[in-house]
């Protein structure tokens, strides 16, 4: 049986609605960790069409045609790393495949991370002399009881956030190299950021 202790009935709380201010740093984090892996996937999708052999003034309509045909963002990733993999461009950088190989991975865990961010449903309760936002795992939400687990659920929407920029700004200095034929260097991997670097204040630990 679901324990229903965050019930209006077992506790002498107010639930919140989603509208309450208390939420207002969540919903920003949130949606600009949304609107971050929709641009992720954007760059990967131009460096999959320099991979494919786009070059200045050939036609990148059927690669983008291909890779929008796929729905789901680990299926863009999948062929991105295949297109590496078998790519005949000449004198590549010893490092090439390897590399793409550490972004594909890094965007699976992060991956990860954010559909615990993004699908888990939150609740909000206000205890009169404290508001607390929490996920919601009384219901049995799986993701919900993973997120749970983190100590700051900001600093974890946050460091989603972050991790995207970091696999934004790597795909696309890759993909500036390989389009202009590695003229401009091949870029060094990108220091991977942290959840202490997103200077949240922390919260109290959240139990649902």
């Amino acid at each position: 049986m679901s324990d229903l202790s965050d019930s209006p009935a077992a506790k002498p709380v107010r639930w919140l609605p989603y509208s309450h201010p208390a939420f207002r740093p969540y919903v920003v984090a949130l949606g600009q960790l949304a609107l971050m892996w929709n641009e992720l996937h954007e760059m990967l999708g131009l460096l999959y069409c320099s991979m494919m052999g786009v070059r200045q003034g050939v036609p990148v309509n059927q690669h983008l045609a291909v890779w929008h045909a796929l729905k789901v963002d680990r299926a863009q990733r999948d062929i991105l790393l295949a297109a590496a993999e078998s790519v005949t461009l000449g004198a590549i950088p010893i490092t090439f495949i390897d590399d793409i190989k550490w972004l594909c991975d890094r965007a699976n865990a992060v991956e990860d991370a954010r559909n615990n961010a993004v699908h888990s449903p939150l609740l909000g309760l206000d205890y009169g002399d404290k508001v607390i936002v929490q996920p919601r795992t009384s219901l049995g939400h799986v993701r919900a009881r993973r997120l749970a687990i983190k100590a700051d659920l900001l600093s974890e929407f946050r460091w989603c956030r972050d991790a995207s920029y970091c696999l934004i700004e790597y795909a696309l200095s890759m993909h500036d190299s390989l389009f202009r034929g590695f003229v401009t260097p091949w870029p060094n991997r990108p220091a991977w950021p942290t959840h202490q670097a997103t200077n949240v204040k922390r919260q109290r630990p959240q139990h649902a």
